[in-house]
């Protein structure tokens, strides 16, 4: 009895112990479920999995987070249940590309929003579990020990599929989930700003020519 007590009150004083429990319950705060720090996130995936989580990868930016995002992420959850119809717990990791990272993929322009704004957007969806950034090509899915990994059909810079297999037991290769994008929406909203520049424009000419005209007259 006392040593069972001694490891209950061992396991009380336990942060990453404790986090864990919360994670799994679903009790965490968004703040607690994001851990930057990649070994304090190795820890908890260590305990995660000793305790038959299955563990579920999501890599992406996120930026202008939109709809397809948002089913995205839940489709891929959705597919790893059934890969796991018994599993008690599904543990989705959602890996976000801090800005310099996507700066160094997408251009000096990217992301439009930054880091911190869209780990607060996507912490705050049902299922997301952890959050945690990634600051280099390829890192997380190397650094992580995870069961599933979901991938999109239309992402064009992803590693050879066998190496990303190598790393895990099942990889989920999903279609995008809604008609728009971040790409076309950032598009869209440069051409809505050229034309309205070029409105500005027509309109800066029409009076310069009125005042023209008027001047003209005797």
């Amino acid at each position: 009895m006392g040593a069972h007590q001694g490891g209950y009150h061992e396991a009380q004083r336990n942060p990453t112990k404790q986090l864990v429990s919360r994670i799994i319950r679903g009790t965490a705060k968004p703040s607690e479920r994001f851990i930057p720090d990649h070994t304090t996130l190795i820890e908890v995936i260590l305990e995660l999995r000793a305790m038959g989580c299955v563990v579920v990868l999501i890599l992406g930016v996120w930026d202008l987070f939109h709809m397809g995002h948002a089913l995205f992420i839940h489709q891929g959850k959705e597919e790893a249940k059934k890969l796991y119809p018994d599993a008690e717990h599904i543990i989705a990791i959602i890996g976000v590309d801090s800005d310099a990272f996507t700066k160094s993929r997408k251009g000096p322009e990217r992301p439009i929003v930054p880091e911190d704004e869209r780990v607060t957007v996507l912490g705050h969806l049902r299922e997301v579990d952890i959050l945690t950034l990634q600051y280099e090509a390829d890192q997380l899915f190397k650094l992580i020990e995870h069961d599933v990994r979901v991938i999109s059909q239309s992402t064009q810079d992803l590693p050879g599929l066998e190496l990303i297999k190598s790393q895990c037991k099942h990889v989920v290769n999903l279609p995008p989930q809604a008609e728009t994008s971040t790409t076309a929406r950032i598009r869209r909203l440069n051409y809505d700003g050229g034309i309205e520049t070029l409105l500005k424009v027509k309109t800066a000419l029409t009076n310069a020519l009125q005042e023209i005209e008027l001047g003209l007259k005797p």
